[in-house]
């Protein structure tokens, strides 16, 4: 009797809560309740109260009902704010209080409850700050870290970029390797959301043992980005560069040249990882042989709350090294980072 009692108060609970929770119905005929967190990217997040916080291909959902209104953005651009989703047996619509119903289906929808700035209001700040170093005591002594930071703001409308690494290297008292770079960049997208920008770049660069005082490189660009989903991820840029070389031994060198930029990502491993890679070259006009190129190959892997580790391999190859200079660098690094 207690028993049955405890299950028919469950049963009840269940029942009430339901009543006041949002509801998926799935397209093989099941059905979710819990709470509709967002959709974004042909993905549905939902909460449920039985396995937490999940994550829905958007093509498996037939409807979508909410308890308490919502913002939707549906693919053909149009913003529908306070709306309340209700579904019936043949379609879904959005209510009102004051606005007519709007009838649609759930392929109809870009996205629910947006951040702001996919609104056009403000702008999303991105970062990544990480560390690798290491300490050698023993038949051999030497210190090395070596410092990354990068910051964007992005908006419907433009991007602002900011990057920068230190790398510092000694081995028994003696330093081995010394040097820092500092980026910016500025994009304007043609129109608001589009693929297409254009924009301007300037970055310094030191390198005491590649006998480097000051590099600056200046210049405008264009660029693509020709896919932005988490399954792959390519961007790509091209434009003229002005390039001033000061050089320890006091000689200065100025001349024009041709940068290219690839920055490309994807989820496809698993496990939460991103296999990366970014590439920028500069090719000089008149000596083609003094070319610059610099690569990253690397794959990431979530640790908790916004830390990450990352494995990098590192290629710099300057064509137009001092004598004596090596014109290739090849880095192995593990990385320490958190992001947000």
């Amino acid at each position: 009797m207690f028993r049955k009692l405890i299950i028919t108060t469950f049963i009840a609970i269940l029942v009430a809560k339901s009543s006041n929770a949002d509801e998926i119905q799935m397209s093989n005929g099941s059905r979710l309740i819990g709470e509709l967190i967002r959709i974004e990217a042909d993905k549905v997040i939902f909460s449920t109260p039985f396995a937490g916080t999940i994550t829905i291909s958007q093509d498996n959902v037939e409807r979508i009902t909410t308890k308490d209104p919502v913002t939707l953005m549906m693919k053909n651009g149009t913003v529908y704010r306070e709306r309340q989703i209700i579904a019936t047996e043949q379609t879904m619509l959005m209510k009102s209080e004051d606005m007519a119903s709007v009838v649609f289906d759930a392929s109809d929808i870009e996205m629910v409850n947006p951040e702001p700035w996919k609104l056009g209001e403000g702008y999303q700040w991105s970062a990544r700050f990480s560390v690798a170093t290491e300490a050698k005591r023993g038949n051999s002594d030497s210190d090395e870290w070596d410092l990354k930071a990068s910051s964007a703001w992005l908006s419907l409308k433009d991007r602002y970029t900011l990057k920068g690494n230190i790398e510092f290297e000694e081995s028994r008292g003696i330093k081995t390797e010394d040097n820092w770079y500092l980026f910016s960049k500025y994009d304007r997208f043609l129109e608001p959301g589009s693929k297409n920008y254009r924009g301007a770049k300037l970055s310094f660069e030191y390198d005491q043992f590649e006998d480097i005082d000051l590099r600056t490189v200046l210049g405008p660009h264009l660029g693509r980005q020709f896919s932005k989903t988490q399954r792959f991820k390519l961007e790509m840029e091209l434009g003229p560069v002005w390039v001033n070389e000061n050089y320890a031994d006091g000689a200065k060198e100025d001349w024009v040249g041709a940068l290219w930029f690839i920055d490309a990502s994807t989820d496809i491993i698993g496990f939460g990882s991103t296999l990366y890679f970014d590439h920028d070259g500069i090719l000089k006009v008149e000596e083609p042989g003094e070319t610059i190129l610099n690569a990253i190959l690397g794959i990431r892997f979530p640790i908790a709350g916004g830390f990450e580790t990352a494995f990098e391999i590192e290629y710099e190859y300057d064509g137009g090294a001092v004598e004596g200079v090596d014109k290739l660098d090849t880095t192995y690094n593990l990385r320490l980072g958190y992001s947000w």
